[in-house]
């Protein structure tokens, strides 16, 4: 994983990745709100979970959205995928 992504982005990205087993069986193919290292909520696609993201956290606020699946998660900035830029 990259050292240039922010600290709580790596917290919850690990979280994730220790909690993928376990979130499988009931949560396979859903998308996981992630903050502070926990399980938020589960949304059934991307868009709903990025919604409820703002909703709980507003648009300053840090929270991940990972896809439930059984494949390598990769960690991306949730900025850089809504084409937010900050100067």
């Amino acid at each position: 994983m990259s050292d240039s992504l922010p600290r709580d982005l790596k917290e919850n990205f690990e979280a994730f990745g220790t909690q993928l087993s376990a979130l499988m069986p009931e949560h396979s193919g859903e998308f996981a709100l992630f903050a502070d290292g926990q399980v938020v909520a589960f949304f059934p696609d991307y868009t709903s979970a990025f919604e409820g993201g703002l909703e709980r956290f507003g648009v300053d606020g840090e929270f991940m959205i990972q896809a439930v699946e059984d494949s390598e998660p990769e960690a991306t900035s949730i900025s850089w995928e809504a084409g937010v830029a900050f100067g």
